[in-house]
């Protein structure tokens, strides 16, 4: 238990700690040397590309929709701890890019979240976020496999017998991990029994916490995984959007391939949030340098242009963002009396 005044001077410590230290990530990220380079570099492409002007800004604009499904999809979600209103889990969402921006994988974005609860528990508040991020990840992984199976065809990895099997094996054990991962999410109640198998001797004391993975039912989950697939639909339609701004030539189904390979991709690396700016930039030239060489089209000149376009979704969906975020840190409750 702490006292009152240790706890608001605990409270506001970490506050502004995490202010600072998301500023500094920030700045260091988008302003110093060949970055600041890059970044003028897109808003004077943006400025004058005529068609690619009004391409970016569309794709800006979807930047709202997104946290706002975002929003809407954890609300649903912690709405079984505690009755949030949608403009405190809209703060949430931006609270939790903040301070996940120095966390490695996004952790940082559970407890930037949970912390905004006034009632319920922080340790359910993390448990619940994270069935949110596992219907963000299926989703995810749904998109990239069914991508890959068109991609390595057209990439020209099936030209010998050899490579036909080895593609056959690709095939199913995609769709072996994409059907385990469904029964998993639609049955997210076992985890419940599992932990009750795993750890007889401390369920006492983890059974109260895990039970979250009860409240939920069949088509609650169908609700949230919903919600993933929009925002999806969302963040994928801006890297396309922020493509064809930077003149990439290339039809909407090619891209839509790409992009969700570059998806696939960066959720399994793991990084922190502002050094995916460089991992999204190398992933996304990569496939599209060899879906390009493929297509025996050169690409050099159009490299830029991808790591251009990766880079603006980065700074459109997790810099703004957390740059807000940071506004609404002070509402945070780290500790409780």
């Amino acid at each position: 238990m702490f006292s009152a005044k240790v706890t608001k001077i605990a409270n506001v410590g970490l506050r502004l700690l995490i202010v600072v230290v998301t500023l500094w990530y920030l700045i260091d990220q988008l302003f110093t040397g060949e970055k600041l380079i890059i970044l003028k570099d897109y808003l004077v492409a943006w400025h004058y590309s005529g068609q690619g002007e009004l391409l970016s800004v569309i794709a800006v604009l979807l930047m709202p929709l997104n946290l706002l499904l975002e929003t809407l999809k954890w609300r649903l979600l912690v709405s079984k701890l505690e009755r949030v209103k949608i403009n405190k889990a809209f703060t949430a969402v931006l609270s939790g890019i903040s301070v996940s921006m120095f966390m490695p994988n996004r952790v940082g974005d559970y407890l930037g979240r949970v912390f905004i609860l006034e009632k319920g528990s922080h340790i359910k508040g993390v448990l619940v976020t994270m069935i949110g991020s596992l219907a963000q990840l299926l989703i995810t992984m749904i998109a990239g496999g069914v991508a890959l199976l068109f991609f390595l065809p057209e990439a020209h990895f099936v030209e010998d017998k050899l490579s036909g099997w080895l593609f056959m094996a690709i095939v199913v054990l995609v769709f072996v991990l994409l059907l385990a991962g469904l029964l998993l999410y639609f049955n997210i109640n076992l985890l419940y029994v599992i932990t009750k198998k795993l750890f007889p001797v401390k369920s006492p004391k983890l059974l109260p916490y895990v039970e979250v993975f009860n409240f939920y039912g069949r088509r609650q989950l169908a609700y949230v995984l919903g919600f993933s697939a929009l925002r999806y639909v969302i963040f994928s339609l801006q890297f396309i959007l922020f493509l064809w701004a930077f003149g990439v030539q290339i039809s909407y189904s090619e891209a839509l391939m790409l992009v969700a390979l570059s998806y696939l991709l960066i959720t399994l690396i793991p990084t922190i949030a502002l050094s995916e700016l460089g991992v999204r930039g190398s992933v996304s030239i990569y496939l599209f340098s060899a879906w390009f060489a493929a297509q025996h089209i050169a690409f050099e000149k159009l490299s830029y242009s991808v790591f251009l376009a990766s880079t603006a979704v980065w700074v459109v969906n997790i810099a703004l963002p957390a740059l807000l975020g940071v506004f609404f840190v002070y509402r945070l409750k780290f500790f409780r009396r």
